[in-house]
């Protein structure tokens, strides 16, 4: 029991620290990665399943996007409903890898690929809608608007994710086949 708690522990910091390193790579590098954060929710959701462990990744994420907003002075990005849209979408990810990813689920790709495409365009629509329609930068939106603004928007969230969710994938398989394979080695020693 004590060695999963370590193993869970050791995990969830090398997950937040990916999640540090991307989100606000910016401030941390002279490049700027894409934000993995959906990534992140996806591998978290499938190991570290424990509701304790999604508060913690969530009180994450919005601290450092409080400390970012903070630090830049940019006064103009608020904590609103529309906020609340785009944390819904990391709590709908770690719940949708939870339910159907785990228990080695997620090495098939036929699964595996459609439930993380579901994650990121349920969170590319959720997130980007909500800011729009309920961040009060839009003084009159409408539908019209606002699937304009989600046509704008979409390839520069759709494409890093996907990157990031075939990188997370390759990781899965080579990690599975490397202990799988170590575990063999083991028996016959």
């Amino acid at each position: 029991m004590q060695t999963l708690l370590k193993k869970n522990i050791l995990l969830a910091l090398i997950l937040l620290f990916l999640t540090l390193l991307t989100r606000a790579s910016h401030e941390l590098t002279s490049f700027s990665l894409p934000d993995a954060s959906l990534a992140i929710f996806i591998a978290a959701g499938i190991f570290l399943k424990q509701r304790k462990w999604l508060i913690v990744f969530v009180a994450s994420i919005v601290s450092l996007d409080w400390y970012i907003i903070n630090i830049n002075n940019m006064t103009h990005i608020n904590f609103e409903a529309s906020y609340l849209g785009h944390v819904f979408t990391y709590i709908l990810t770690w719940e949708l890898s939870r339910k159907f990813l785990s228990d080695r689920k997620f090495l098939e790709a036929k699964l595996f690929f459609p439930i993380a495409f579901i994650a990121i365009i349920s969170s590319y629509i959720i997130s980007y809608s909500s800011h729009y329609f309920l961040s009060g930068w839009v003084s009159h939106p409408n539908i019209f608007d606002g699937l304009s603004y989600l046509g704008n928007y979409f390839n520069s969230f759709f494409i890093p994710n996907v990157v990031y969710v075939a990188i997370l994938y390759i990781v899965f398989k080579i990690t599975y086949k490397i202990s799988k394979s170590s575990l063999f080695s083991n028996r016959s020693a």
